[in-house]
């Protein structure tokens, strides 16, 4: 097989980017949130099952974060989740939604 060259990236020239018409942000429309008008109904839902969400029960991006407990707390949560049919995230997930259910005020569905 013949070695191919990588041809070398350049930016575009002055004269290119003066062909390029200015946006009209008056006329232009961004595209929408599609997760936006059922958070703001229902507030932000976190699956808690395994696997991809159906499609319509996406939470939009999450971030993913790490958490540090003692090798025993792992080996009695991983216990707990094996026994409710959960992986051990989902169930972290549960507890910290049951957590924040507990504690944040009560949402008002807008009348």
């Amino acid at each position: 097989m013949k070695a191919t060259r990588k041809q070398k990236l350049r930016e575009p020239s002055q004269a290119s980017l003066a062909e390029v018409p200015e946006i009209d942000f008056k006329k232009s429309k961004g595209k929408r949130n599609p997760y936006a008008e059922r958070i703001a109904e229902q507030g932000y839902t976190v699956s808690v099952t395994q696997g991809r969400p159906r499609k319509g029960k996406e939470t939009g991006p999450t971030v993913p974060r790490s958490i540090r407990f003692p090798a025993p707390v792992w080996e009695t949560l991983e216990k707990l989740a094996q026994a409710e049919g959960l992986t051990l995230h989902a169930a972290l997930r549960a507890a910290v939604l049951a957590w924040i259910a507990e504690q944040a005020p009560p949402r008002h569905a807008k009348g």
